[in-house]
């Protein structure tokens, strides 16, 4: 048999309605899990905020140090977060992780978009550009639209430096969790110590990236 002959008695008309019907209801099962992820990011970020806000203080005074173990309820950009809230603008912010949620780089573009941030510059794992494409080719997007720098390494330190010269505020977040996600139990030290902050920057600077398509930018 055919395969015309399968479909001989079947109006075409009915079958292409079908066929943009069932891709109709495709699209629409996506949307739905997108935005179900979406509201689940949301909503633990505000529990996480809600959490930090509690536990720490709205600013961290100089020389002070903060010790905080989660359960998998703070994400890392959580703590950074925490700090512009207390600091409302931020010269310079490093991150260094092995990978990075788009979600939290959409976040930090429209920190950079609103001026919170000045610059950013983003430390990745040798993993970054090719099993995170989506959030590599964002990530190169921030390079090209703001300045920001992506240097990919065999990295897998998870460190945040972030700092306002002006008002001699300095921070330094050591943590065991990447940027993203992670329902894990983890542990996270936020120091506010300009001469800590200054060792990890003289160290990340000396590091060069081994991607070139970043490099380039």
């Amino acid at each position: 048999m055919q395969l015309d002959d399968l479909f001989a008695g079947f109006d075409p008309a009915m079958i292409a309605a079908a066929s943009r019907q069932a891709a109709a209801d495709k699209a629409e099962t996506r949307r739905a899990t997108a935005q179900k992820s979406a509201n689940r990011h949301h909503m633990r970020r505000a529990n996480a905020e809600a959490t930090l806000a509690e536990i720490l203080p709205a600013r961290i005074a100089d020389g002070e140090s903060w010790h905080v173990a989660s359960r998998g309820d703070i994400d890392a950009l959580s703590y950074l977060r925490h700090i512009l809230a207390g600091v409302p603008h931020l010269d310079h912010v490093l991150m260094s992780t092995w990978c990075i949620a788009k979600n939290d780089l959409t976040e930090i573009g429209a920190w950079l978009d609103a001026g919170r941030i000045e610059q950013f510059d983003l430390y990745a794992g040798e993993i970054f550009p090719g099993s995170y494409g989506d959030e590599y080719e964002h990530m190169l997007n921030l390079c090209e639209a703001y300045g920001a720098r992506l240097i990919v390494a065999k990295n897998h330190s998870k460190v945040t430096l972030a700092c306002n010269a002006a008002e001699s505020y300095y921070i330094a977040i050591e943590s065991s969790a990447n940027v993203n996600t992670n329902p894990r139990i983890e542990q996270s030290a936020i120091h506010c110590n300009r001469d800590l902050h200054a060792f990890y920057l003289e160290f990340f600077n000396g590091i060069k990236s081994i991607d070139k398509t970043s490099a380039a930018h």
